[in-house]
């Protein structure tokens, strides 16, 4: 059952920020994170979720060979009924799309475990100070921008700020969101931004599977979170750690959602994203 602890606490923050469920703003900041676009829900019985992907190449168009690229993700659920939620969410990204961490330093969750954005990004960012000497700048967004938006759930529906960092090894994600943090806050230099009062982290984890797809991620144990999350979305892009390429030219990139419920008898779902090549 969704945790309810904090939440008239946040309630009452987010009534004094005057905001409500996340906008992406309109604004060329240049510390503002790319966009990922939303997605449209399917129509099914009980919980729905949906996913979308992102593809921008350095420099366009993606061919044969592998190249550097931005990769977004965005993942939406609406919940019925209401006490529902995620216990897992797997992106399967399709077998163009190639991910390699290696030499990009290590930031396991515990590392960032109730940091606001700005002592976040000092552990563990551009700014890291190399203490303990595993620390560096694990950071997998472009420098000086957060990695995306997010969204509580109902009734809080509370903005959220969000951050992609390498986790404790070549195969770990660690995924960071802080609430309530606007829009418009959240376009500031992570750097100095202290905006927010409550910490999201998750742990993905990354492996193999079969095509037409070939990194997974998986994020266990998103029930836990508190508030849980119904909206997320990050853009990375880390020198040659993601790559992708369109043999054919013309074949387009796919991502696959599943997503397992709480609620007895609300069944999993599963939603692929396409993307022409770029």
């Amino acid at each position: 059952m969704r945790t309810k602890r904090r939440i008239a606490f946040l309630l009452c923050s987010v009534a004094a920020l005057g905001v409500g469920f996340f906008a992406f703003a309109g604004s060329a900041s240049a510390a503002a994170p790319t966009p990922v676009p939303t997605c449209t829900f399917p129509v099914t019985t009980g919980s729905d979720s949906c996913a979308k992907l992102l593809v921008n190449p350095v420099s366009a168009p993606i061919g044969a060979t592998l190249e550097s690229v931005g990769l977004g993700v965005r993942v939406r659920s609406q919940f019925t009924p209401a006490t529902s939620e995620t216990t897992s969410v797997t992106l399967q990204f399709d077998n163009n799309i190639a991910l390699n961490l290696n030499g990009i330093p290590n930031c396991p969750s515990s590392e960032l475990s109730g940091k606001n954005i700005a002592q976040a990004y000092e552990q563990c960012g551009p700014g890291a100070d190399g203490n303990p000497p595993s620390e560096g700048n694990a950071y997998l967004s472009p420098a000086g921008a957060p990695s995306g938006y997010g969204s509580t759930v109902p009734p809080s529906n509370l903005p959220a700020c969000t951050m992609i960092f390498k986790g404790a090894d070549n195969t770990h994600l660690t995924i960071y969101a802080r609430a309530p943090v606007t829009a418009a806050q959240c376009n500031g230099n992570p750097a100095t931004n202290a905006s927010g009062s409550v910490t999201v982290l998750f742990t993905g984890v990354l492996s193999h599977v079969a095509s037409p797809y070939n990194w997974q991620l998986k994020v266990n144990g998103t029930d836990a979170a508190n508030p849980a999350l119904d909206d997320f979305s990050a853009f990375i892009r880390r020198g040659a750690a993601f790559r992708a390429n369109c043999p054919s030219g013309t074949s387009p990139l796919r991502m696959r959602g599943i997503w397992d419920y709480t609620a007895a008898g609300d069944a999993n779902d599963s939603f692929v994203s396409t993307r022409p090549c770029p």
